[in-house]
């Protein structure tokens, strides 16, 4: 029988109620110990009537301690509670769509879609930049829900099964237990992956800093302490009614299925950033044997049911059985959301030679980018292009009139120009990622954060040229760059194009390897992060990336 909107409400206020009321006997337990030690060390006694040498403390005594333990846990859950969905999104590394990007749209269309099957409820979709497969929703006390998905289940499912994935995450909004698994996450394992970061800083900070550090390391510790007894309030129940609330929402038991089989199979964010939040994911990012066991030890302290067993019950739903599902996805494939791996924004329909009167002659033909450099060119001069009779002033030719703007008015466009050519570059889209590209020398500039997107998805098809370049680059020619080091006067050479529209100033980026392990030459600015690559560059090293196992027997990236 489905809950109602009062049994939810009712049932959240219970379960939040219980763990604020556990926090505050967490800390008078603490401190009712601490109490005990100072009672027997600083202020021992004997009785020499009756040979006890241990002493409880006075009421008034305890009395303090409770007040303390009050304090304390109304300072922990404020802290906890405040600002819930930022500082989790902060902590998985988890950050709001790019509307440019046709990938994190798809994402948006298909959240919006379950947001009008589950009654209006507005969702947000947020997306973490990691290869690995795994989603996530959180809510917080103002009504505020996000879903989230990773870049790597972002291309790696099709459609149904990423439909199937949010209706999934929709059910722990809409059941109910959405809100107190983020209240629970923020209490606790927000602490244990604070804990661990703490815990490397520490080994690498000495002085006084070290001091500082080891007193948030306890206190965190402390905190962290308490983690694995409040998962006792996570029901790993509240899975099996994701699940059956996805199947309701989308009807379709078998997407679901396969879309945790491919989970299952892959890298879900072992040793990534947010991975002790595990809570909050449809699958626990961690491998735990643990989450593949039945029993009360399991369900006191685990997260997550079998995933073999909820599997199960999808493909029961959907009258197949597991190793048919199994066979079923050996020939799985899945369609890209982009039409095609690259194509244009803004379609430039200008001619690539132009013909310029001057000194009572045609001369040319000139590019775009010869006639920045020819002495005497105007707006007002004559031009035609190539082949053709028509004769216009520059300026009245759109493709032309950007030569003439300043640098303010195209950065207003967004786009700068190509360190190389000192053209305009246009807006690309490739793989449906929002780029900056130069049309004449074919060079791109892509921002730091969106390059781990392009890496993940694999919509290009890579032609015979960049092959042979990406082998030459991880043969010989390789390692011989590898070997010799970038000269400093070569090193600092080209303009970086986003700093000079929003900086207002040149600012140059540097030379270097893109990584050590791929010996593709690189710019890249030490201001913005944003890398410029040379024709084939990007291709080369998403080529290397995508068959890495060709050149480092599997290794990671």
């Amino acid at each position: 029988m489905p809950f109602s909107f009062i049994d939810i409400e009712e049932k959240k206020t219970r379960v939040i109620g219980y763990l604020f009321a556990f926090i505050i006997v967490f800390y008078f337990v603490t401190s009712y110990l601490v109490l005990l030690v100072l009672e027997n060390s600083v202020f021992p006694s004997f009785d020499y009537y009756t040979g006890r040498g241990f002493r409880m403390p006075p009421l008034e005594h305890t009395l303090i301690a409770f007040g303390v333990a009050l304090i304390a846990g109304l300072m922990h859950w404020s802290l906890s509670t405040s600002h819930l969905i930022e500082r989790i999104c902060l902590t998985v590394g988890a950050s709001p769509i790019d509307t440019k990007d046709t990938y994190h749209q798809y994402l948006k269309n298909i959240v919006d879609e379950v947001s009008v099957a589950i009654g209006g409820r507005r969702l947000e979709a947020y997306v973490i930049p990691s290869a690995a497969m795994n989603a996530f929703a959180i809510e917080d006390f103002g009504g505020r829900a996000v879903i989230g998905v990773t870049e790597g289940l972002l291309s790696r499912l099709n459609r149904a099964q990423i439909e199937a994935v949010v209706g999934h995450e929709a059910g722990h909004i809409i059941s109910g237990d959405c809100l107190s698994t983020t209240v629970t996450c923020a209490l606790s394992e927000i602490y244990d992956e604070s804990f661990s970061k703490l815990g490397g800083a520490l080994k690498r900070t000495r002085g006084r800093g070290s001091v500082v550090l080891l007193l948030l390391y306890l206190v965190i510790g402390a905190m962290r302490l308490m983690s694995n007894i409040i998962r006792y309030f996570i029901s790993r129940q509240r899975e099996y009614r994701a699940d059956a609330v996805g199947v309701r929402l989308t009807r379709d038991p078998l997407s679901l299925a396969e879309a945790l089989e491919l989970i299952s199979r892959t890298w879900r964010g072992q040793g990534a950033m947010g991975e002790r939040m595990q809570s909050i994911f449809i699958i626990n990012p961690a491998a735990s044997q643990l989450d593949e066991t039945e029993g009360l030890f399991s369900d006191m302290f685990s997260t997550h049911p079998p995933i073999k067993h909820r599997i199960s019950i999808l493909a029961d739903m959907a009258h197949l059985d597991h190793k048919t599902l199994q066979e079923n996805l050996k020939n799985f494939k899945r369609v890209a959301p982009i039409a095609k791996p690259e194509f244009k924004v803004e379609e430039a329909a200008a001619p690539a030679s132009w013909l310029v009167f001057m000194g009572q002659d045609w001369l040319g033909p000139f590019g775009p980018a010869e006639l920045l450099k020819l002495d005497g060119f105007k707006p007002d001069v004559w031009v035609r292009a190539e082949g053709s009779s028509v004769t216009s002033h520059a300026y009245e030719v759109p493709a032309l009139l950007d030569l003439f703007r300043p640098a303010e008015v195209i950065g207003r466009t967004g786009a700068g120009n190509c360190p190389r050519c000192h053209t305009p570059l246009s807006e690309y889209s490739y793989e449906g990622v929002s780029i900056l590209k130069c049309v004449y020398c074919e060079g791109v500039f892509v921002e730091q954060d969106k390059i781990s997107r392009i890496f993940v998805r694999r919509d290009m098809d890579f032609g015979d040229d960049v092959v042979r370049l990406a082998k030459n680059f991880m043969g010989t020619k390789g390692k011989d760059a590898l070997a010799e080091k970038i000269e400093p006067k070569n090193a600092w050479v080209l303009d970086c194009p986003k700093c000079h529209i929003q900086f207002k100033d040149k600012f140059k980026m540097r030379r270097q390897f893109f990584v050590h392990s791929y010996p593709v030459e690189i710019d890249r600015c030490s201001r913005c992060d944003g890398v410029w690559l040379d024709k084939y560059e990007l291709e080369i090293l998403q080529y290397l990336y995508e068959h890495k196992e060709q050149f480092f027997d599997g290794s990671n990236f």
